[in-house]
């Protein structure tokens, strides 16, 4: 007799989160492998439970935005709708702001939190 999986076929669509993915801006697909490459270098040289100050912030920032500046007006021609325009007065400062909080959540986010494991039949 054969195995019938057909009762499980909707828990493999589950962990599909690709067309979440697509959704984000074309910003985010530019600047997220950057963060990445940072970030490995910050954990590379410090260890992964590092605590990176606000100038190496600061500098990782900087170095993102360098590369990605001659990129900018490109991305936002494609997008048409007005709420993703900016002037370019502020620009800069919004930008470092969301380079700090992609590096800070992918920092965080590769810290492994360890749990205590409770000793068996020691329970009072």
């Amino acid at each position: 007799m054969y195995n019938c999986c057909w009762p499980y076929m909707p828990y493999m669509d589950m962990c599909d989160d690709s067309d979440l993915e697509r959704m984000y801006p074309e910003i985010y697909r530019r600047v997220y492998p950057m963060v990445i490459v940072h970030c490995d270098r910050i954990e590379r040289q410090y260890g992964w439970m590092c605590c990176p100050s606000n100038e190496s912030l600061n500098n990782a920032c900087e170095d993102i935005y360098e590369n990605i500046k001659d990129c900018l007006d490109e991305i936002y021609a494609k997008d048409d709708d007005k709420c993703y325009r900016q002037f370019d007065f502020g620009r800069r400062r919004s930008l470092n702001d969301l380079f700090r909080i992609l590096l800070i959540r992918e920092l965080l986010g590769r810290r492994r939190r360890r749990r205590r494991r409770r000793r068996p039949g020691f329970r009072y």
